[in-house]
């Protein structure tokens, strides 16, 4: 399972192991500094990395950024 959250902390409570950080608390996964071009850059790369995680294989809570 993977998740996206600012605070890693809480979904590695709840079990998960694959945390994908966000950028802040109201804005998970955008940036309203942006522009919606780069917006959306940064949504799909997020998205992205969310999905590649599935299938990495992990031993123990791994936070993952987008970069």
């Amino acid at each position: 399972m993977a998740f996206c959250s600012a605070i890693p902390t809480i979904p590695f409570s709840a079990g998960v192991s694959r945390v994908i950080h966000g950028k802040a608390v109201p804005y998970l996964l955008g940036d309203p500094t942006l522009s919606p071009e780069r917006e959306d850059t940064l949504r799909e790369r997020l998205t992205a990395k969310a999905l590649a995680t599935l299938t990495m294989a992990v031993t123990q809570p791994t936070v993952f950024t987008a970069s």
